[in-house]
Parts: C-alpha cells; structure tokens; sequence
C-alpha cells in the first residue's frame, strides 16, 4: 500500500534534548526547581525529595504513563488543597532545565516542510519525560518551529500509555484517518519507535544519528536527509512503497 503519512518521534529525532546518561544531573536541578515553587505547601525537605526522586526514576514496564504531579504529590508530600495553578508552575519549572537543553536539528525543519510539500500528513508522537502535561510539549513545538508544519501531535500524557505499546500508535492511525500500513514511523529508540511501530503494523525507520546502534536488523538512516533516499527508493524496504 502507498505511504500517505510520516510521523516522527520528538526527543533526539526533530529536537535534541539529552542522551539517557545525563538525565540524573538534569533531574536533579528539576527537583530544584519545582521544590521552590512547592515551598509553601510540601512537607519534605529538598535532601528528602531528592531522594525521593530518584525512586521515582523509572518508568512501568508495561507502558502505562507515570504521570509527573502524581510523582509530585509522593516525592514533596503535597497538601492535598494544594492550588492547582501551583502544581501547574511547578510542571512548568521542572521542564526548564530540559528545555534549556535543547537543539533543533538542522535537518528537521527542511525535511518536514519537504514532506509536507510533497502532499504528505505529517505528526509527531512522544513520550514525555515522567509523564509530564502534553500542553507544555505543545508549547515547545511552538518554540521550536515545528507545530506549523504538522497536522498532529500524540504525547504520552494524554492517552495514559506510553510507546512502544501500541494504544497511542492506534491513536496517531485515528488521528491521521489511515491504516497502519500508510504511516512511516521515524524515531531514535530501538524498541520504543522501532519495534513499538512495527508490532502496531506500521513501517518504521531507526534514526541513529550518533553510530550506537549498528546491530540493528530494521531500516536504519543517520539523519533525515535521507528520508529523501527513501522516497526516491535509494534506501529500500520490503514493507513499503513511498
């Protein structure tokens, strides 16, 4: 069946953000941060929700989303009358050090505006770093430059399942009205994107743009430069046509 639709993964795909070693440094200067919005209603000290926090470092194994004030409540021992505008600045101070990491890659904007022009539907599906709100990765999309040139985005957040369970590949299909066969899925992790796509019965293609994933038996490119070598049938694949 022919390609009718790409969707992209967010993280280290379109937008670098960081590699998963470097994450314990940045988690900690969220704690930080949402801790002094925090300081008129938690009952921990920041030693303590340090602490806390990285019990809370892991994700479900089954997909199913952590949400980011659910671990707020555990790691700060919130008051339950806790404002929900409190809670709401605190999400958005946790994800500034995350934000601030950030770098569009240079290929991104072309090839999605490539894509776009060439009549393709287009959307990005993500997981959020501890399940954290959709909006403020809305946001981000807009800071970035990317939110015009799609016509979805899918985070983790909203469905309650994160990749590589196939609820929000599902999603992304209802979305976008098309068939799972329709719909190239790109993103950087092996398992999340690559083989969470496949198991949806969508194609897939493995960004590894810095070399770590050589033994990787899928369709693998090193920047999305290459999309182009895709669709001209450079870069082939049993599994579609573009």
């Amino acid at each position: 069946m022919k390609i009718r639709a790409f969707a992209f993964d967010l993280g280290n795909t379109l937008v670098e953000y960081y590699q998963r070693e470097a994450f314990p440094s940045i988690l900690s200067e969220s704690i930080r941060n949402a801790y002094d919005v925090f300081s008129n209603f938690g009952s921990v000290s920041l030693e303590r929700a340090q602490a806390i926090a990285i019990t809370e470092n892991f994700e479900q194994p089954d997909g199913k989303v952590r949400l980011l004030q659910k671990r707020f409540d555990r790691i700060f021992g919130l008051a339950e009358q806790t404002p929900e505008t409190v809670r709401e600045n605190a999400c958005h101070a946790f994800l500034q050090p995350i934000f601030k990491c950030a770098r569009k890659y240079e290929d991104s904007e072309p090839t999605l505006q490539m894509l776009r022009e060439k009549g393709y539907k287009l959307a990005i599906v993500s997981n959020t770093p501890w399940g954290s709100p959709s909006y403020l990765w809305r946001e981000e999309l807009q800071r970035r430059d990317l939110a015009d040139l799609i016509d979805a985005s899918i985070f983790c957040a909203v469905g309650g399942w994160g990749k590589p369970v196939a609820n929000i590949f599902q999603r992304l299909l209802q979305t976008l009205d098309l068939a799972a066969v329709e719909c190239i899925f790109i993103g950087d992790e092996p398992v999340w994107d690559f083989e969470g796509a496949v198991a949806a019965g969508m194609p897939a293609v493995l960004i590894d743009r810095i070399d770590k994933h050589r033994s990787h038996n899928g369709m693998r490119i090193r920047n999305l430069e290459q999309v182009m070598q895709i669709l001209s049938g450079r870069i082939i694949s049993d599994s579609f046509t573009p």
